[in-house]
């Protein structure tokens, strides 16, 4: 075995001061592990708040770009539908000027006919 295995540094008395001291030091390790602890703690807590930022600008970017294809698609419908009821309205009056044409011929038609036809032959069409 060795002999003076206890390497006391000559400033300490005792080797109770030299245990005290190193439980001092190991203490104070301790701290500074703690106080690393929490500092990646806390460098971790940032970055996924971080992240969780990025994340949420990324789902707003994301709604926003799905409301205004929203937008757009609604514009869109709406441009039609005023459209087809420009072309409704359109061939209503289309629509009335060739009823009333019709009319028109017909009155023609039931003259022509009752002028060209013998008073006993006129049917009751006209």
């Amino acid at each position: 075995m060795c002999s003076g295995s206890w390497n006391i540094k000559r400033e300490w008395s005792s080797p109770a001061v030299f245990i005290r001291r190193r439980q001092q030091q190991k203490k104070k390790s301790d701290v500074s592990v703690m106080t690393l602890r929490r500092k990646r703690l806390r460098l971790t807590r940032r970055r996924r708040r971080a992240a969780g930022a990025e994340l949420g600008l990324i789902r707003r970017r994301r709604r926003r770009a799905a409301e205004a294809d929203m937008a757009m698609l609604n514009l869109k419908l709406h441009l039609e539908n005023r459209r087809i009821l420009a072309e409704n309205e359109r061939l209503r009056e289309r629509a009335s000027v060739l009823r009333g044409e019709n009319l028109a011929l017909r009155e023609n038609l039931c003259k022509t006919v009752a002028e060209a036809a013998p008073p006993a032959e006129t049917t009751t069409g006209c």
